[in-house]
């Protein structure tokens, strides 16, 4: 008995330690789909024509460092969508949600929005407030 109870005591000694780093603190029985999510927007002009913009800039009011959206997938159909994070990016938003400012140029014009987007322990980065469309005037 003492001889299984020293053999086995340094195997749940390691499982249980490699179960607690991998953890990081989201819930391990979570079931996510493989899907792929993105959050983006769109800038138009008044008449809701969209618009190219320039120098777009993606910015956690919460973290304070700019994000930088990984492993953007184009669709080929909507050359004026400018992604802002996807699920690359979510272990740089927490779960709750995260309020982005989004800021772009066009011509000589700075525009900003702000958008409230979670992550963290979520499957996907999911938009919870923001415009689908930024109008520019």
């Amino acid at each position: 008995m003492k001889k299984l109870c020293l053999f086995v005591l340094p195997i749940l000694l390691f499982a249980t330690s490699c179960s607690k780093s991998v953890n990081s603190g989201c819930p391990t029985n979570q079931i996510c789909t493989e899907i792929f999510a993105s959050v983006g927007t769109q800038f138009v002009d008044a008449n809701g024509k969209s618009i190219s913009v320039t120098d777009l800039k993606v910015y956690n009011l919460r973290t304070k460092k700019y994000i930088e959206p990984k492993g953007i997938i184009d669709p080929g159909f909507s050359p004026m969508h400018y992604t802002i994070v996807t699920d690359s990016n979510r272990k740089e938003l927490s779960s709750e949600g995260d309020d982005i400012r989004v800021t772009a140029m066009y011509g000589t014009k700075r525009v900003e929005s702000i958008f409230k987007i979670s992550g963290g322990c979520n499957c996907h980065v999911e938009k919870l407030s923001g415009p689908d469309k930024i109008v520019i005037k």
